[in-house]
């Protein structure tokens, strides 16, 4: 017992050094945005490896707070009276669960796999207590709502290339879950959030794909107006995986590498040789992805029946997309394929990471 309270106490301690030292993670921030007529509603996007709200601030911003959808199942007797203030943590059905940062920190310390309460974009059905997490995750991030107060949540398309995933049961548990914290539900399609964040000057039309975690989601919009929407069966969580059987890891070390500041797509030539390795699967592995998904985007949309007016721009999000050298690693590979229309340009979302939680706040208003 004296060995692991030494183990968890020491962990601790590294973990908070950590904090201190890299401002990598910053899970606040304020936004501009237009004077809003119902300032309480709130945006929740729901994602694989993030869960992030967004809400009115004052008159004039936005406050943004994120949550890392992963879980660390800890044996309840081995911890036995250890402190536990300083960590997130729950207690279901008299098992201890380690959440968010602390338990992705502690996994890697103890080279331990963390688990997620969801999975290829929807809920984990491999965790019996995944919807329980999740209810203890979102009343954390958003809390109790008031009457008449809506809450916005983003949703997957269904993916092309799956018969095995179906959105109906993801979708309806988060709706009873936000009803049981008192909020009016409203969901949204992930990608056409997106467009409400980032296509204002274009009238809200564009293509918005965003690269998560769990699945690559993407919308053709045409004046907020939504043409096609579908979703795509590899992301951020497909490139990990592989990277890491490839070398020989567990994906959470890979993750660990990829969300690193130096991290760069066109240079993997960084760290001891193991990093290396993981740098170089990394880049292999996003090129394949995108090819991937630029090969089904291009083919579903020569079915599409519709002439738009005017130049299209292509708006890319999620965390997978946070990476340095993504656009310089995408552009060449959609100037490759066949477009029915112009792509005026192709950029990143002005934050990848919140892109979504703040077009689901935009869209509230409206609902």
């Amino acid at each position: 017992m004296d060995d692991i309270k030494q183990q968890f106490e020491t962990a601790v301690d590294k973990i908070e050094a950590q904090e201190r030292e890299t401002d990598s993670i910053d899970i606040t921030k304020v936004i501009p945005v237009e004077k809003p007529t119902n300032k309480n509603n709130v945006g929740l996007d729901i994602g694989t490896m993030n869960l992030v709200r967004a809400v009115y601030e004052n008159d004039l911003n936005v406050n943004i707070k994120s949550f890392r959808n992963v879980f660390l199942e800890v044996d309840t007797d081995s911890l036995g009276t250890l402190d536990l203030s300083r960590i997130s943590y729950t207690v279901i059905d008299g098992q201890t669960f380690f959440l968010s940062e602390d338990a992705y920190n502690f996994a890697n310390i103890f080279n331990s796999e963390v688990k997620r309460p969801m999975s290829n974009g929807v809920i984990s059905n491999k965790e019996i207590d995944s919807v329980d997490l999740l209810t203890v995750i979102i009343k954390e991030l958003i809390g109790v709502g008031q009457p008449g107060q809506v809450c916005c949540y983003s949703i997957p398309a269904n993916p092309i290339d799956s018969n095995v995933i179906n959105i109906t049961y993801h979708k309806n548990v988060f709706k009873r879950i936000l009803t049981h914290l008192k909020y009016i539900p409203k969901p949204i399609n992930e990608s056409l959030a997106v467009i409400y964040s980032e296509c204002s000057e274009t009238n809200f039309t564009g293509i918005a794909i965003s690269f998560g975690a769990g699945l690559t989601n993407v919308a053709v919009v045409f004046k907020a107006i939504p043409v096609l929407e579908f979703s795509i069966n590899r992301a951020g969580d497909w490139i990990d995986q592989n990277a890491a059987n490839s070398i020989g890891v567990i994906p959470n070390k890979v993750t660990l590498v990829k969300e690193k500041i130096d991290f760069n797509l066109s240079d993997f030539d960084k760290g001891k040789k193991k990093e290396k390795r993981i740098r170089e699967a990394l880049m292999y592995y996003y090129k394949d992805l995108l090819n991937y998904t630029a090969r089904l985007i291009t083919s579903k949309l020569d079915s599409l029946e519709v002439d738009f007016p005017t130049d299209v721009p292509i708006i890319v999000s999620g965390g997978t997309s946070k990476v340095e050298g993504f656009i310089e690693f995408l552009t060449p590979i959609l100037d490759s394929y066949e477009f029915p229309f112009d792509v005026s340009e192709v950029k990143v979302a002005n934050n990848p990471l919140t892109a979504v939680a703040e077009g689901c706040l935009i869209a509230s208003l409206n609902m």
